[in-house]
């Protein structure tokens, strides 16, 4: 059944069986498998597995996909795998892009099983830096980078730095409001507030560095799965509460979005989905679900016209 001829049909069940009233929004439990979210252009989160909740932010208006910023995004449990070219997008193109930030032409890697961070620092005039070292979670859930060396032009001067009774957090002032504070030598990482929208909230419990990615744990795995109307490889499911999307509201959620080739994770744009959901095909379920199969945003951005 075509995209178009479900969506209508969903209107007219919902209308007869709600008069078209709007109730009162509630939290949609979420669960994610495979995915590679495209939050925008440049920032991609690999999603191996999530649960939790998409929670409206506004009284009495439902979570809308259509509007990153009417929901939070709440996990209970978590890995969300970060590329080393992602966080330093991150860095150059929201934590440090502002007017007079320290830090700026930053570049991380992965080597040796060590994170090193590369960049420009400004302090009357721009001197290139160099840090590395290892990243553990701190007990508020935030990642700690803690950097054993610190060079300038192939200089160490952490060490001159500590024998005059300094450290990197009094030598670099950051805006803590872009989700990167220092404490004493370390730096802490939230994750949560450097992403754009949608806001997410979740307790980082664990971080590994595997190949040029950095792999977070949120929570623990204590959260019941939901069950799929279908059993599919890599999806997003919303289920209760209400959700819209578009022109429709679905109520008491039953959506469930497949990837049309599981050979890889599914490619979903969080800004475009509604190009994958044109390209794709929908089915209703016994209980008045939706299945919707998208192809992944990646081959739809090869066959752009």
């Amino acid at each position: 059944m075509r995209t178009a001829a479900v969506i209508t049909l969903v209107t007219l069940f919902l209308c007869a069986r709600f008069g078209g009233s709007e109730p009162a929004p509630h939290q949609v439990e979420m669960q994610m498998r495979n995915v590679n979210l495209h939050l925008n252009p440049s920032v991609v989160l690999e999603v191996r597995s999530l649960r939790g909740q998409m929670v409206a932010t506004s009284e009495g208006k439902p979570a809308t996909l259509d509007d990153v910023n009417s929901f939070i995004a709440r996990i209970d449990s978590a890995e969300i795998a970060v590329s080393t070219k992602v966080m330093s997008d991150l860095f150059n193109k929201y934590v440090f892009a502002y007017p007079g930030a320290p830090l700026k032409q930053i570049v991380m890697t992965i080597e040796h099983g060590r994170l090193k961070q590369r960049g420009v620092m400004h302090k009357g005039i721009d001197l290139p830096f160099e840090a590395e070292g290892k990243l553990d979670v701190t007990a508020d859930g935030e990642i700690r980078f803690h950097p054993d060396q610190v060079r300038s032009a192939h200089i160490p001067f952490k060490g001159l730095l500590h024998l005059f009774g300094e450290d990197l957090s009094k030598l670099i002032k950051v805006r803590a409001d872009r989700g990167v504070t220092l404490q004493g030598d370390d730096i802490l990482l939230n994750l949560s507030r450097m992403l754009p929208p949608p806001r997410i909230e979740g307790r980082v419990t664990a971080v590994r560095l595997e190949g040029d990615r950095i792999v977070q744990t949120f929570g623990s795995k204590g959260a019941k799965a939901l069950v799929l109307p279908r059993n599919a490889r890599n999806y997003i499911y919303y289920r209760g509460g209400v959700l819209r999307f578009g022109k429709l509201t679905m109520i008491d959620t039953d959506l469930e979005i497949v990837d049309q080739n599981p050979a890889d994770p599914f490619d979903f744009s969080v800004p475009d989905y509604n190009r994958q959901l044109v390209a794709g095909y929908s089915k209703n379920t016994a209980s008045h679900g939706l299945i919707v199969t998208m192809p992944d945003f990646s081959a739809l951005q090869r066959h752009k016209p």
